[in-house]
């Protein structure tokens, strides 16, 4: 069978099994495993895992942390001539954005 219930083939978009076999990679995922691995070994086109993920971001599934800082100055990159900061100090800078899957308390645990 395909389509989009089951993740593969045409369709109008993903469906549920996509979500899940997603946030289940999420939450199986090897330390520094990211979305693009994650995406290329179920098989998803890269810009729709980022649209599955955003979901849920926010559904409260995963938590979306941007790692980083807005000014390169204290970089360890910028002292060793980096060039991938725009010249604009008021331009956004890079950031490493880290996924973690939020882990929901089990029956008869207290929620923090």
């Amino acid at each position: 069978m395909s389509g989009p219930d089951r993740g593969t083939g045409p369709g109008p978009g993903p469906g549920p099994s996509m979500l899940r076999r997603l946030l289940r990679a999420f939450e199986e995922a090897a330390p520094g495993e990211g979305l693009a691995q994650i995406a290329d070994r179920l098989g998803f086109d890269r810009a729709e895992a980022a649209d599955l993920a955003a979901y849920w971001v926010r559904k409260g599934r995963l938590r979306r942390e941007e790692i980083g800082t807005v000014d390169c100055s204290g970089c360890f990159f910028a002292s060793r001539g980096c060039t991938t900061c725009p010249d604009d100090s008021a331009a956004p800078r890079p950031a490493l954005v880290a996924l973690t899957p939020v882990r929901r308390p089990g029956p008869g645990t207290p929620a923090p």
